[in-house]
């Protein structure tokens, strides 16, 4: 009967018809969705430092102890080294400051292996390759985190109780919004000095209402990831195209078609020269993108190897007020020559999101700072379902 009466409870003297369903309606909702919300904040949580945490787990080859480097080591000289030893250099990735080492992905053609190593970032000398892997336990919680290990099905259920939550935290505004001044002085503050259950009730309400925003965004930028729905709905808003549906099926796949036609132009006229080996200047074509992108950032050298044809140099500000990491790509032939740049601040605003979604949902697209901003908020959204069912509890 308790139970009953806690799920199905009368409605209140002076308790508007709006308020009393809206009230049921998150209760329901919140119980039957914390469980999976709890899964989700957590894992996103955890997944949120994977970079930090395998890098602390690596410190050693990650980072550089020498104070003295003041001299990047050239790609021309990285791959020379890595070609008398019979290895073809694949990608070399420089850090923005000294205090890391340069990382070169290399291949063994004739093996048909690939691996990855650090190395000094002023000589060049071989410092070690990463010794803690971690790939397998973030995979886990990855997988956990999107379909709780369940496939399409766990992807379902992530994707509704996301939803779910979304209307759990406009339906707590609605029950939170206080009726007089009196009222919202004790709606914004816990009252520390009560006893636990009414703190525990204060934490939900306070916490609910300041990180609504922010788990709001979350919310939806993980919707966004996870449904074309709502891809389409949010690029449409944004001002860009909708993902492909039967509705512009036609229409998209011709622009798709003129793109291909395009691609494969331009790739017909690479593989005349694929077989033939041009001594590029690597030192060259860095020198050339430092001066197309004069600011201070980390870069990554792609080199044209395997079914590649262009040589990809992409570099990200790290120079700008708020630290947003924003890649700027420069592409080349294979001879060297500059043939286009691709500038985040010429996309337009749907193509710039599309570009940092994934960091946006993680909060990776502020680095350090933006991480552990994200590990709050992901925290508080665990909180709020646990706070929630002990609210439940105590009224039964």
């Amino acid at each position: 009967m308790k139970l009953s009466r806690s799920l199905l409870r009368k409605k209140r003297k002076n308790e508007s018809l709006l308020k009393y369903f809206v009230s049921l309606s998150h209760l329901w909702l919140g119980l039957l969705s914390s469980v999976v919300l709890i899964v989700v904040c957590l894992t996103g949580a955890v997944f949120a430092f994977k970079n930090q945490i395998t890098e602390l787990l690596n410190y050693d080859v990650v980072f550089n102890k020498d104070k003295s480097a003041n001299e990047w080591v050239t790609p021309d000289d990285i791959n020379i080294e890595f070609t008398r030893k019979g290895l073809e250099v694949r990608a070399i990735d420089y850090p923005a400051e000294f205090n890391r080492n340069v990382l070169v992905s290399y291949q063994n053609s004739t093996l048909d292996q690939k691996g990855s190593v650090y190395i000094h970032p002023s000589n060049g000398e071989v410092i070690g390759k990463q010794y803690v892997s971690t790939a397998h336990f973030f995979q886990t919680i990855k997988a956990l985190h999107k379909n709780l290990l369940l496939g399409e099905v766990g992807k379902q259920i992530v994707g509704v109780s996301v939803i779910i939550f979304v209307f759990l935290l406009l339906s707590g505004i609605v029950l939170w919004f206080p009726k007089n001044k009196k009222q919202l002085k004790a709606s914004l503050n816990v009252k520390w000095s009560a006893k636990l259950p009414r703190i525990i009730y204060d934490l939900h309400k306070v916490i609910g209402f300041y990180f609504l925003f922010p788990l709001v965004f979350v919310s939806i930028t993980g919707l966004y990831v996870a449904y074309p729905w709502v891809k389409s709905a949010v690029l449409v808003s944004l001002g860009g195209q909708p993902v492909l549906n039967e509705s512009n099926k036609e229409e998209v796949q011709g622009e798709l078609s003129e793109k291909f036609a395009s691609f494969l132009e331009e790739s017909l006229e690479m593989n005349k020269v694929e077989k033939v080996n041009f001594d590029v200047s690597l030192d060259n074509l860095l020198k050339d993108v430092n001066q197309r992108l004069p600011y201070k950032g980390s870069t990554t050298i792609s080199l044209a190897v395997n079914d590649k044809t262009e040589i990809e140099v992409t570099k990200i500000n790290q120079e700008g007020w708020i630290n947003i990491i924003a890649p700027d790509k420069v592409i080349y032939n294979q001879k060297g020559e500059f043939k286009k740049a691709i500038l985040f601040e010429d996309f337009t605003l749907a193509d710039q999101f599309k570009a940092v979604s994934l960091p946006l949902h993680t909060g990776k697209i502020l680095g350090l700072p933006g991480v552990i901003f994200y590990f709050i908020v992901t925290l508080v959204g665990c909180a709020l379902p646990i706070t929630g069912i002990l609210i439940w509890v105590r009224k039964l």
